[in-house]
């Protein structure tokens, strides 16, 4: 590719209209044009709330694997959240001193999903969560399949880039 594409694509990026998440916008990488993907706010159905997604890709749009990865995450949220609430627990105790409640979503916010390679075996991929109220804790957990591992814990509001 030559550099006056490599600088469009970064400065310039291509959107699209997807009929099941919205507006997409390319962010191209230049090291690593294997790595660039799509990103959006998506409202999320489970939830009703705008979510963080990164659907990987090529300059023509999402790859079919990461659209239905994506749409795949519907159906599974509640099983998903059942994975994932032990390491919130752990979170919730070993940073903030307090219990998860039993309604998650009054003390957290879904903050996004993403995913390395839907064509994986297994798929790494996470889901992203924002702490509600005075103490704020952006929290990722990682997954291998459908194995959670140690959560990434962010304590800087500022870096995290989860939709209001």
């Amino acid at each position: 590719m030559n550099i006056f594409r490599r600088l469009k694509l970064q400065f310039r990026p291509p959107k699209l209209s997807d009929p099941d998440f919205g507006q997409l916008l390319f962010m191209y990488i230049s090291n690593y044009p294997e790595r660039s993907y799509w990103e959006c706010e998506w409202l999320f159905p489970p939830t009703n709330t705008v979510i963080s997604i990164g659907l990987p890709g090529d300059e023509s749009g999402p790859l079919p694997e990461s659209r239905q990865w994506h749409l795949d995450l519907i159906p599974r949220f509640p099983s998903i959240l059942e994975l994932a609430k032990p390491k919130l627990e752990d979170v919730f105790e070993s940073q903030l001193n307090k219990t998860l409640p039993a309604n998650i979503f009054t003390a957290v916010k879904l903050a996004g999903f993403a995913v390395e390679d839907p064509r994986a075996n297994p798929v790494e991929w996470d889901i992203a969560f924002e702490t509600i109220g005075e103490n704020w804790l952006g929290i990722t957990i990682p997954f291998i399949g459908d194995e959670p591992q140690d959560p990434e814990i962010d304590t800087d509001r500022s870096s995290y880039a989860a939709p209001e």
